[in-house]
């Protein structure tokens, strides 16, 4: 084997090892949630009455939510679990966490998925051989309404020795 691709083969050994090493903490989203737990104010009782009315428009106090995600989804239990709205649930009805959101979203977002868990995609904070921390899809996506909103962009800086792009 050639010194080049033994290098080449131990460095990668060597960075693999160290990426391993670290671990990642994942932003709990159900202390951001202003309205959580869900059932504090959805009781037993009245899980009957929210099973009945769960289709868009809602009603009060979730009347001021918008849905515009897939033109598929016609009600809520598409992603959250009717049988406790505490949670989630994924395509093959397991039960998560609002805190383990990502795990939703990548079901339809694998690409993003890989982006984020690679750390291109969303924002993550920490040194990159030691802890890192790494917030969730919906601290930059509102889930219900994911695409952002069109921002006009700011006009390209000016050379500082260039008047109208050009050399003087």
């Amino acid at each position: 084997m050639k010194i080049g691709a033994l290098l080449l083969f131990f460095s990668t050994l060597l960075c693999v090892s160290v990426f391993a090493e670290s671990t990642i903490e994942i932003e709990k989203r159900v202390l951001a949630m202003k309205n959580f737990p869900c059932m504090k104010c959805h009781t037993q009782k009245d899980q009957l009455q929210v099973l009945k009315k769960m289709t868009f428009p809602l009603n009060k106090p979730h009347s001021e939510l918008t849905f515009k995600h897939m033109p598929t989804v016609k009600n809520c239990y598409t992603c959250h679990n009717k049988d406790n709205l505490n949670t989630l649930h994924l395509f093959n009805k397991s039960t998560i966490s609002f805190d383990q959101s990502y795990q939703l979203c990548s079901q339809c977002h694998g690409e993003k998925k890989r982006d984020w868990g690679l750390g291109i995609h969303g924002r993550q904070m920490g040194s990159w051989n030691e802890k890192k921390f790494r917030f969730t899809c919906v601290s930059c996506h509102d889930p219900h309404r994911p695409k952002f909103k069109q921002m006009r962009a700011d006009p390209a800086p000016q050379h500082p020795n260039r008047k109208g792009g050009h050399h003087e």
